[in-house]
């Protein structure tokens, strides 16, 4: 009996280090298990501890910042919040990693990681527009890297956000004294009597990777992931479902992308956030997801009322709505400053949700896919002087608009071009008392509209607008109706669009001009059902025509005298017979584009040379995979440092925190005293570089 026990221990420990010894525990500090064999595949296993969130809380807090931690394929019950702060952490699901949150619906938080407050302190200075530094009455515990919120009571939008006040967040590039110096120039004054304040947090760096998460209902007050505070970090290739108040939720966060997840069903009535950015969260990207079933797919909103949102990039997803109220797909509430709508496929649900319920001071919807539902755009909130461009996107199957115009708010700038509308009430819809004080529409296709191809019945005193090289076709009453409403107007030009079997009804009524003095009407091309067909012009645009390989283009036909077929050929030996196609170029080099359209009449052609130019693939930014090898030792130390990163990378710089460096890709270095040394790397490559930092991560006695 004695003989096999030990036969046993030495069973364990051989198998014990195998796997230490295997790729994956070489790349993570920690391992997670819901095996419950003995201790040989990593240091935590569910069946030591009272349940799963215990053995997963139980890690996080034995982890050290920097840590690697893997999650081992399985499922995992999570009857207590998780909750990590002050470290920067990677988790990284191996396999298929289940999260099962069966938290109480008192326990809003399923999972939360945050950094920390470090200190509020007012500005010791006024500071300007266009400055990259800021003077505090005391930046003693301010560092490189921290986040600073820097606001003003001045409200942001009163009519509909009240208590909303003016401000953004910004990255600490430097610190000299009480002079901060921050990573960008402010977006706006900051004066000492509009009773500035400032928040410093110490943020962290968290990247979460395949993990899936399960949540307990699609109508609850849960929020899935949480994160706060946190700055350069990810969430990827990772799957939510049935958190109702919102799946992903970033407070506060600088630089987080948001990629390649799946997101579903997130239904609480007010909320239902698939991502929710929030709290003066800026630069964030969220690209290639697949988001269904949620209030709003993406939102900009405010837990905290401080600092607007900002620049945030919605780029190349699959979004899918509800049909819960008020479920407009992407939603940016009038605490946003920037957003930009792109390259999306976007299925609103009826009956009256739009696509992008936009309440930004400056957004672009461009070259988006819009299938059903209302309409594209809609304004919310009172913004002014605010610049919107919708430009390059296809509306197939809406009941709507293209843009409807909101309640309130003078904004600066109106863009509508090249968009491409088949069905609907009306094209473009001012019902409202919002205007621009300058507006183009120009180059789009509406038809089988049931109402009106332009609606504006409010002008506001001084506005200048382009209506210019529009088709309408088959609009039920006028293509173009313009209502002053005795407002002084500025230059308006209604020139060189085509009306085809507009306003069949009332003869002559095609466009409508009513209240404005000195329109420019020129060039438009009236054609009624009983005329003759007339052979077709061809005329084309491409959005864009130039860029790198994989080239992604919108081509939108405008031709006139009403096409029946049409054909195109790209240059690269393919071809379309869509009205407006989308074509990817996936090789460099100069294209010629040609475009021929027919009817009963005969055919045109027309043709682009040398219209496209590829260049070669963009290259991507480095991401780090790197460790030292042993961590801990008597003095004197050596340790290898090896670096995986991908993304091909070129140099290498590392800090090894003892006052010594390194360029090479795996360099060794002994440690001569005892201490604990953070160590630290930049890889570049031909696209940027990238760093991380690894404190306390060698030990030496």
């Amino acid at each position: 009996m004695k003989n096999l026990k030990t036969l046993m221990k030495i069973l364990t420990l051989t198998l014990f280090c195998l796997v230490l010894s295997s790729p994956a525990a070489l790349a993570s500090n920690i391992v997670i298990d819901d095996d419950a064999q003995p201790a040989v595949s990593g240091l935590y296993l569910t069946s030591d501890y009272k349940d799963d969130a215990a053995c997963i809380q139980a890690a996080l807090d034995n982890s050290k910042s920097g840590d690697t931690i893997t999650i081992r394929e399985g499922d995992y019950y999570i009857k207590n919040r998780i909750y990590q702060s002050s470290k920067s952490l990677n988790i990284i699901g191996e396999g298929k990693v289940t999260l099962h949150i069966q938290t109480s619906d008192n326990e809003f938080y399923g999972i939360y990681f945050s950094g920390s407050l470090v200190t509020s302190k007012k500005l010791a200075a006024n500071a300007k527009k266009g400055s990259s530094q800021v003077v505090l009455t005391d930046a003693s515990q301010v560092r490189q890297n921290d986040l600073i919120k820097i606001w003003k009571t001045v409200k942001w939008c009163p009519l509909d956000y009240p208590d909303q006040m003016t401000g953004e967040i910004y990255a600490v590039k430097s610190v000299n004294g009480n002079v901060v110096t921050l990573n960008q120039p402010l977006l706006r004054d900051y004066s000492l009597s509009e009773t500035v304040q400032t928040e410093v947090y110490r943020p962290i760096e968290m990247h979460i990777k395949n993990i899936r998460l399960e949540d307990t209902g699609a109508t609850t007050s849960h929020h899935g992931l949480v994160m706060q505070y946190c700055k350069d970090s990810s969430v990827t290739n990772s799957r939510f479902s049935n958190s109702g108040f919102g799946a992903i939720c970033l407070y506060s966060c600088f630089n987080v992308d948001v990629n390649n997840n799946e997101i579903y069903d997130c239904l609480k009535p007010g909320s239902g956030y698939g991502v929710n950015t929030a709290s003066g969260s800026a630069f964030v990207n969220i690209e290639h997801n697949h988001i269904e079933n949620c209030r709003h797919a993406i939102t900009g909103n405010s837990a905290e009322l401080k600092s607007l949102n900002r620049d945030v990039i919605i780029a190349d997803n699959t979004l899918i709505g509800a049909q819960i109220a008020g479920s407009d797909v992407v939603d940016a509430h009038p605490v946003t400053i920037n957003y930009i709508v792109t390259r999306n496929k976007i299925y609103p649900q009826l009956p009256y949700f739009f696509a992008f319920l936009d309440g930004t001071q400056y957004s672009e919807f461009t070259e988006n896919e819009v299938y059903g539902g209302y309409g594209a755009v809609v304004r919310r909130g009172s913004v002014n002087d605010g610049v919107h461009i919708i430009k390059n996107n296809i509306m197939d199957g809406i009941a709507g608009v293209t843009y409807q115009g909101g309640e309130n708010g003078i904004g600066d700038t109106l863009i509508i071009t090249n968009n491409v509308q088949n069905s609907g009430e009306y094209g473009i819809y001012f019902p409202y008392h919002e205007s621009f004080r300058n507006i183009i529409i120009s180059g789009n296709t509406f038809s089988n509209l049931l109402t009106k191809g332009v609606y504006q019945q409010f002008l506001i005193d001084g506005v200048n607008l382009k209506i210019s090289d529009n088709t309408f076709e088959n609009i039920r009453k006028e293509g173009i109706y313009l209502d002053g409403n005795s407002y002084t107007n500025g230059e308006v030009k209604i020139q060189n669009n085509n009306l085809i079997n507009v306003y069949p009804s009332s003869p002559g009524s095609e466009i409508t001009i009513k209240n404005i003095q000195g329109t420019s009407v020129s060039g438009n091309q009236v054609i009624s059902g009983n005329q003759k067909v007339k052979v077709p012009i061809a005329v084309f645009s491409a959005s864009p025509v130039s860029g790198n390989a994989p080239l992604k283009i919108t081509f939108t036909d405008t031709s006139t005298n009403s096409p029946t077929s049409r054909g195109w050929k790209f240059g690269d030996g393919t071809s379309s017979t869509e009205k407006s196609p989308t074509h990817t170029y996936s090789t460099a080099g100069t294209y010629t584009v040609t475009l021929t359209v027919s009817n009963a009449a005969g055919s045109n052609t027309a043709t682009k040379s040398i219209y496209i130019t590829v260049a070669g693939p963009t290259a991507q930014k480095p991401v780090i995979n790197c460790w030292g090898s042993p961590r801990t030792g008597t003095a004197p130390l050596t340790v290898t440092f090896k670096d995986n990163s991908t993304g091909s990378p070129t140099a290498w710089n590392w800090s090894f925190g003892d006052g010594t460096s390194s360029t090479l890709q795996n360099p060794k270095h002994t440690y001569s005293a005892a201490g604990s040394y953070t160590v630290k790397l930049t890889v570049t490559n031909a696209a940027d570089s990238t760093s991380v930092t690894k404190f306390n991560y060698i030990t030496v006695t």
